[in-house]
């Protein structure tokens, strides 16, 4: 019997959940992505395996799509619970060690990058207090991994998926196709909200490029049904993507208006502009910043805007 499960797993951010997959097979189970290291995530966790009746030396695989603490925050400690080996990207665990390595890791170096776009002097200990703030949520590191490789084929419950580089959302995000045409997404294709692109250091210089490709090669896949990280299952993926794709379009427009309406503006004072209409906290605000940047870089490197440096970090012009 082949069966997929989804797990709620609460957050505090304003996504407020996010959704892991425990695919069962016989009496093995592999489970995809894995929640923050929180205590309601160790309680939903140990409360849905004994709903169904498992036992954690069950687990075969646990897989994380990329390494966004929510998604790779509760792999070491699932794996001290079952022994489990965890799959991942290099490229994504590369990320993990640059900000959270216990003893080389820097997350002030995302305060560092974002001070050369303007973001204010004042405020850049709030980016470096909230990166750090990641640590106590993604530990124990997994101590076993394997490194999953684009196009490589997976065992998945017994089944055999597509390892494919999705990249946009993060560098080395990694999704899943059976030949039934399912599809684990991850983040790189939600039913209602977009994902964020950002611009971070240790990255893609062009995220934006890089994700809208990755929507064209996700179109031109045999998808039938998506098992998002974020929102519910879905089916119409070519609908989807073009929503996805006009969001970004429309943004685009905005941010060009605003360059060339104005004088040259750092990415911060773009940044304000385009969410102007939202209060936001550290948590957003680094989302919304890091986003602008990557739709402001996307322009510059198609030559519609130019950037030049200033005292207070990169500015913008036409």
């Amino acid at each position: 019997m082949y069966n997929i499960f989804a797990v709620s797993l609460p957050l505090p951010f304003s996504l407020k959940q996010i959704t892991a997959y425990v695919v069962e097979v016989g009496d093995k189970l592999t489970i995809i992505d894995t929640g923050l290291h929180t205590k309601q995530t160790s309680d939903t966790w140990q409360r849905f395996f004994h709903e169904k009746g498992w036992q954690w030396k069950q687990v075969e695989k646990i897989i994380v799509t990329h390494y966004h603490p929510d998604h790779y925050g509760f792999a070491g400690k699932l794996q001290e619970w079952s022994g489990a080996s965890v799959y991942i990207s290099k490229r994504e665990y590369d990320q993990i060690q640059a900000f959270w390595n216990p003893t080389s890791g820097n997350p002030s170096e995302v305060a560092t990058f974002f001070a050369s776009y303007g973001f204010p002097s004042d405020r850049l200990h709030e980016i470096t207090e909230h990166m750090e703030g990641f640590r106590a949520v993604i530990e124990p590191h997994p101590s076993v991994l394997k490194w999953l490789d684009e196009d490589e084929r997976l065992a998945i419950g017994g089944e055999s998926y597509q390892v494919i580089h999705t990249p946009g959302h993060s560098p080395g995000h990694l999704s899943f196709l059976h030949s039934s045409g399912t599809f684990f997404g991850g983040d790189v294709v939600l039913p209602s909200v977009t994902p964020n692109i950002p611009l971070m250091p240790y990255s893609d210089p062009n995220p934006l490029a890089t994700f809208l490709s990755t929507l064209d090669k996700i179109k031109s896949l045999d998808i039938e049904m998506v098992y998002p990280a974020h929102g519910d299952v879905f089916y119409s993926v070519e609908q989807r993507i073009k929503e996805i794709k006009d969001h970004h379009g429309r943004r685009l427009e905005k941010i060009k208006a605003m360059v060339q309406g104005n004088s040259a503006q750092t990415g911060f004072q773009i940044c304000e502009q385009l969410f102007s209409n939202r209060k936001l906290d550290i948590h957003n605000l680094r989302f919304a910043f890091s986003e602008t940047l990557a739709h402001l870089e996307y322009l510059r490197l198609r030559g519609e805007i130019k950037r030049q440096f200033h005292e207070h970090g990169y500015q913008y012009f036409v």
